[in-house]
């Protein structure tokens, strides 16, 4: 038999071996790169707990959770068939609660779900009583020598401009009015990186779309919304390509996040590709 496998608290001091963990484990997802947010970055839901798995004093594996959502699991390949993703999934479990669910945390996930490429871990998972419950989609934009979002749309009647930092407060309270759930708080996360666009007529906020609120350096886009009285102006649009614009400067593509209107964005931006993901859930 092999070493034993030791399961404990993961605290920011072990970011470093989270990370190499997370390089060596997550195929799919850029999960080493924004390591501190999904491991011990808060949530609307609450704050985030994290477990590590140890084998010889090394850590092997990781794991995080919110409430009633898995964050993120991941195990090195090497360490792999020998229980660790097991006994820290066990360790999830065994917090209480009615329920377990994949990985879509409002306002801080690294997906909205698994990558349905990775089967081996949605059968993993099912293995152990979890079901597949829901799908979701994100979408690529090419924002590299696209033609489409060189230029300003054209918004009579109302400026919109970038939204400032002291801001936040007000736009807090107005998306909260209007739209609630996790946008207020992802939207406020990327004003604090300028990554917030708004509309404004008659000094109230007409519409709003924001990039790296989750994912932070991502370059992912989201949340956006149009206030009911200012539909149907253009104003997402042409918000939807300011964001895009601040994403090319560091990325070739952006990542539109849990899409709603697919239409919108084929012919706002185009789309050149996308990713689709599995949510999975089991009853405790």
């Amino acid at each position: 038999m092999g070493e034993p496998c030791e399961i404990g608290p993961l605290g920011e001091d072990q970011l470093d071996a989270a990370r190499a963990v997370l390089a060596a484990a997550c195929r799919f997802d850029r999960a080493a790169e924004v390591a501190r947010e999904k491991l011990f970055g808060a949530a609307p839901a609450g704050p985030a707990e994290a477990w590590g798995a140890r084998l010889g004093g090394a850590l092997v594996g990781v794991a995080a959770a919110t409430r009633d959502r898995l964050r993120l699991i991941a195990v090195t390949p090497e360490a792999r068939g020998r229980g660790v993703g097991g006994a820290l999934l066990g360790a999830v479990e065994a917090r209480g609660g009615t329920r377990l669910r994949t990985l879509d945390l409002p306002g801080n996930y690294l997906a909205p779900g698994i990558d349905v490429r990775n089967v081996e871990t949605i059968g993993w998972l099912e293995r152990r009583g979890y079901k597949k419950t829901g799908e979701n989609t994100n979408l690529l934009i090419d924002v590299r020598k696209n033609p489409r979002i060189v230029h300003a749309c054209a918004t009579p009647g109302y400026e919109v401009r970038r939204a400032r930092a002291d801001e936040a407060a007000a736009l807090h309270a107005a998306i909260g009015d209007e739209f609630g759930g996790a946008w207020p708080f992802e939207v406020v996360r990327a004003l604090a990186v300028d990554g917030v666009h708004v509309a404004v007529k008659g000094g109230g906020y007409a519409a709003f779309a924001a990039h790296d609120g989750n994912n932070q350096g991502l370059g992912w886009f989201g949340p956006a919304g149009t206030w009911a009285g200012h539909r149907g102006r253009g104003l997402g649009e042409a918000l939807l390509l300011a964001c895009l614009r601040d994403v090319a400067a560091a990325h070739e593509q952006c990542e539109v996040a849990w899409i709603g209107p697919r239409r919108f964005y084929e012919q706002s931006a185009g789309v050149a590709g996308e990713r689709r993901f599995a949510v999975l859930t089991k009853d405790l």
